[in-house]
């Protein structure tokens, strides 16, 4: 049976207000019968007379403040539990849905509405999802193709050197569309919940080793200085080829946004419950209204669009995925030609989600499971 809370209110609001109109009757009579009783004692004054009455016939109002602030509270009490449930639906929870009450009432059609809403957010997420993670597999081919012939080109001697340039050119391009495409393929998969963690003990001291090589090596043509401050062994349960990938990814990224003769610092801490490494590197810095963007995908700096490095908005987007797979968090700070990226990682933690790959392609399962070298995506 429906029930309307407007209705239930009202009569809630009428019988209260019909029990404080007995109740000063009731005072009234008793006060008139005490004034017309020849054998109660007499009023030693007019004003306590008048004070008395005042007094009596204030305790049904109070009454009915007290009473009528409790059943509203009571009936408002479904609606702050349905606020709260709300705020915690995002993109990534859109499979969960409010609860019912069970009373029929307004705030049952309404959860039901929202749930309804919700279910076709939920269906258009993965709609797109599904759009995506096909169109990237479907991009692969042509652009593996494209290369492939313009590998071809190459090796024929009867190619002028003007077209050899562009040759090389296109094919940097198809290079870049490639990253975009294995990025995009990649926060898919996450998205829709189709990527696992291998976890093993991993040092993380030899994978910054590691970063800080790679840094030399990409940094040479800017003379950049490499530093390495290991003050602390650290020894975490993690997915091994992920974290590469998400310090190569950062290690890219402070290399093509670093300034000639610039830095680039690699440290390791350990506070008790978190490794914490910071990258901290030299260049333009990022603007404080970017900061809060930087990790969103496809976000690219001001700086860094006027740099003409060939970025693709991708990087951090994987890193914070990354970060957040294994239960830890990413943050940036940044002034001019100083900008730090701190990574936190739990030494014990649960990963917020549950990722699987059972519905992904056999080639990028054996990928991850033969540890390969992950690529930069910018």
């Amino acid at each position: 049976m429906t029930r309307s809370l407007r209705k239930r209110l009202c009569w809630w609001h009428t019988a209260l207000f019909a029990a404080a109109i007995a109740i000063s009757l009731l005072l009234a009579w008793k006060e008139v019968h005490r004034h017309d009783n020849p054998d109660a004692p007499p009023r030693s004054d007019k004003w306590e007379f008048i004070t008395d009455t005042a007094l009596e016939s204030c305790v049904p109002f109070v009454l009915l403040g007290a009473v009528s602030w409790w059943l509203i509270h009571r009936s408002l009490a479904p609606v702050v539990r349905l606020t709260e449930a709300a705020e915690h639906i995002h993109e990534d929870s859109l499979h969960h849905r409010l609860p019912l009450q069970g009373t029929g009432d307004e705030l049952d059609r309404l959860t039901s509405v929202l749930n309804d809403m919700t279910g076709r957010l939920e269906t258009s997420f993965a709609r797109v999802r599904e759009f995506t993670l096909h169109a990237s597999h479907e991009l692969k081919t042509p652009l593996t193709i494209l290369r492939s012939g313009f590998e071809q080109s190459l090796s024929r001697s009867d190619v002028s050197e003007p077209l050899r340039d562009q040759i090389i050119n296109w094919m940097d391009e198809v290079d870049r569309l490639n990253r975009v495409v294995s990025g995009l393929t990649l926060l898919t998969q996450a998205d829709a919940g189709q990527v696992t963690l291998f976890t093993e003990e991993v040092s993380l001291h030899d994978l910054l080793r590691d970063a800080a090589s790679e840094a030399e090596i990409l940094g040479q043509s800017l003379n950049l200085s490499v530093n390495l401050a290991l003050t602390d062994t650290v020894t975490i349960r993690a997915d091994r080829h992920r974290l590469r990938q998400l310090l190569l990814n950062l290690t890219d990224n402070a290399v093509k946004y670093n300034r000639e003769n610039g830095y680039l610092n690699y440290s390791l801490k350990n506070d008790g419950t978190h490794a914490i490494i910071q990258v901290e590197s030299g260049g333009r810095g990022i603007p404080a209204e970017e900061l809060p963007h930087i990790f969103n995908r496809f976000f690219r700096s001001s700086a860094s669009r006027g740099s003409g490095q060939d970025g693709v908005g991708l990087g951090l987007s994987i890193c914070q995925w990354i970060a957040h797979a294994h239960g830890g968090e990413i943050s940036a700070t940044s002034v001019p030609d100083h900008t730090i990226l701190t990574l936190r990682l739990p030494f014990h933690s649960t990963p917020p989600s549950q990722f699987s790959m059972a519905n992904a392609p056999a080639r990028e399962r054996s990928h991850e499971s033969a540890g390969t070298r992950p690529h930069p995506v910018g």
